[in-house]
């Protein structure tokens, strides 16, 4: 869908005329042009009609994502999509599939990379990866200054726990602690990232008995996320690893059975008490 039609089908579902849906940011003859296609609108201009109408951004752009982004591309996002399915519930077989369409794809390495990790550990195959792919691994970490603010390096962190030494894992994850806390500002989708990373790591510490050092950080991190709706599944996911790391089991179980009631069954396929 293009920009125009996007904004056309926004302005019906409010039941706004072109008028009023302008609301003299732009001229209403031009306005009518970028519904039918024919002109462009600037980025300014687009803005200001979607705030004014409180119109989600997310959706909005998710809408013509399409028109923007690349064949590959599309692919690579419903991949990925796919994957995070796949390491909720656990399916080896599909797993396999998706790997194979994604090492198809050009470029996206650290798809390829978090694929690979996912698919060796349902395997449980993780020791058979080389060094030398573990090593690029690390490099992403060791060699990128950025990757603290990279959403496509915090996916990998998430992801590939079990290539790093505790030592590492929880020193990277201590820099990326510290580095969030500096600043309160950060979006909303990487503070959410931040969130997953850090429910991996209590998972990873429970379930397979590392002694990490950074337990009681992220359980402190999840428990102060705000209220946004974005975050109330990390928010749970708070209560039933401080549960299960204070040996409460039960409150643990009722949790993630409460869950299973509402329709998360998928979501929390991994929590295993």
């Amino acid at each position: 869908m293009k920009i125009g039609e996007a904004l056309k089908q926004e302005r019906i579902r409010l039941g706004l005329t072109q008028e009023k849906m302008i609301h003299g940011i732009i001229d209403k003859g031009h306005y009518s042009r970028i519904e039918r296609g024919l002109e462009r609108i600037s980025a300014d201009s687009l803005l200001k009609i979607l705030f004014m109408h409180y119109i989600d951004l997310d959706d909005f752009f998710d809408q013509v994502k399409d028109q923007y982004y690349s064949k590959d591309d599309l692919e690579a996002i419903k991949l990925n999509k796919d994957m995070m399915e796949i390491l909720n519930e656990g399916n080896r077989d599909r797993g396999k599939k998706c790997l194979d369409k994604i090492l198809k794809l050009d470029g996206h390495k650290i798809l390829k990379y978090r694929t690979i990790i996912t698919i060796a550990m349902f395997e449980g195959q993780l020791d058979q990866l080389s060094q030398e792919f573990k090593n690029e691994i690390i490099k992403t970490f060791t060699e990128h200054s950025n990757w603290r603010e990279n959403i496509d390096a915090l996916r990998l962190l998430g992801n590939c726990m079990q290539i790093f030494s505790i030592d590492q894992l929880d020193d990277f994850l201590r820099q990326l602690l510290i580095h969030y806390s500096l600043n309160k500002s950060y979006p909303e989708k990487l503070i959410e990232r931040l969130a997953m990373i850090c429910n991996n790591y209590l998972y990873y510490c429970y379930y397979f008995h590392v002694d990490g050092s950074n337990v009681a950080s992220c359980l402190n991190f999840l428990k102060n996320l705000d209220t946004r709706n974005h975050f109330i599944f990390y928010k749970i996911s708070y209560n039933f690893y401080y549960y299960l790391f204070k040996g409460k089991k039960e409150e643990a179980r009722k949790i993630k059975e409460q869950l299973i009631s509402w329709g998360y069954k998928s979501r929390v396929y991994s929590w295993k008490i």
